[in-house]
């Protein structure tokens, strides 16, 4: 079975970086690279992709920031032992033959919803790995989401069902829901006063957010609190609804047939964990593909990997 699975980097390495002990090689901090690559032999063992591809932010201004001067502005700045570790990854996934895709200007998550939008028909299946809920507007019943719930060790597949439960609407209203109540992360403000359970039941009652500004009058549905909220902050709830909507025409040079998982990658990753002696992720990997031995790893690497 065709299956495509799609990393997105950043976000897991951010979260590797605060679920994996300090661990050093050469004095240079890569707790974070050692958190991402064994998330991706984990996601390798369960999920059995025939493809494979990761999407990485690119350094800079992004196309949200000419739309929304405040957009991410409230972010607090990546810890510095982190971002010492982001430049390593377009390297070390060169050198363990792992196609990687980033584009000036455009983020990780529009790179992804570009490439499931052009490849969701000629595959059975595609699975995203990512922490962040923004991609949920993607999710069908042919795209899922792998998302990293308890540090890297514990896992959640989120299909249609399980994106309903977890927002309380389906993936067609991610974007409309976040139009309304906005997204303290990417500090885009939503509707004043609108918090996540109004805007579920606005949501639910009326089934989309065009459809809620068509119904302002209907005072069986929408008290008068409601209702002067979202007509004062019409502007701001249609600018959220634009900002939270991923990109999905990015013109990118990706083929899918240079994704596949072949021996290239296992060779490349066995390398990859010499060099940096990761012993426990070459010991994982040699089990996966016994027939090409682990290269011997010299490393001091702490007890607890």
């Amino acid at each position: 079975m065709s299956h495509l699975v799609i990393v997105d980097c950043h976000a897991v390495i951010h979260r590797a970086y605060h679920s994996i002990p300090p661990l050093t090689r050469n004095g240079q901090p890569v707790n974070a690279l050692y958190g991402f690559y064994s998330m991706l032999l984990s996601a390798i063992d369960v999920l059995k992709p025939s493809h494979l591809v990761v999407c990485l932010d690119s350094p800079g201004p992004v196309s949200r920031s000419q739309e929304f001067i405040g957009y991410r502005a409230k972010r607090k700045p990546a810890e510095a032992n982190l971002l010492v570790q982001l430049p390593l990854l377009p390297e070390t996934l060169a050198a363990a033959n792992i196609p990687s895709i980033a584009i000036g200007g455009f983020e990780a998550d529009d790179l992804i919803a570009t490439i499931t939008k052009k490849y969701t028909k000629k595959l059975k299946k595609i699975t995203i790995i990512t922490g962040d809920k923004d991609l949920m507007q993607l999710v069908t019943d042919k795209i899922n989401l792998f998302v990293p719930v308890r540090g890297l060790s514990e896992t959640k597949i989120f299909g249609p069902a399980e994106v309903k439960d977890k927002l309380g609407v389906p993936p067609s209203l991610v974007v409309d829901l976040k139009a309304l109540m906005g997204d303290m992360s990417d500090n885009y403000p939503g509707v004043a006063g609108i918090g996540p359970k109004t805007a579920v039941d606005l949501l639910k009652k009326f089934g989309s957010l065009d459809e809620i500004y068509l119904h302002l009058t209907d005072l069986n549905n929408l008290s008068n609190l409601v209702r002067q909220k979202l007509i004062k902050d019409h502007d701001s709830a249609y600018l959220s609804q634009k900002l939270a909507k991923l990109i999905d025409n990015i013109p990118i040079k990706f083929k899918l047939k240079s994704s596949r998982l072949n021996d290239d990658i296992y060779s490349g990753l066995n390398t990859l964990f010499a060099d940096y002696g990761f012993k426990s992720l070459a010991s994982r990997l040699a089990k996966k593909n016994p027939q090409k031995p682990a290269v011997k790893v010299q490393s001091n690497q702490a007890s607890f990997f």
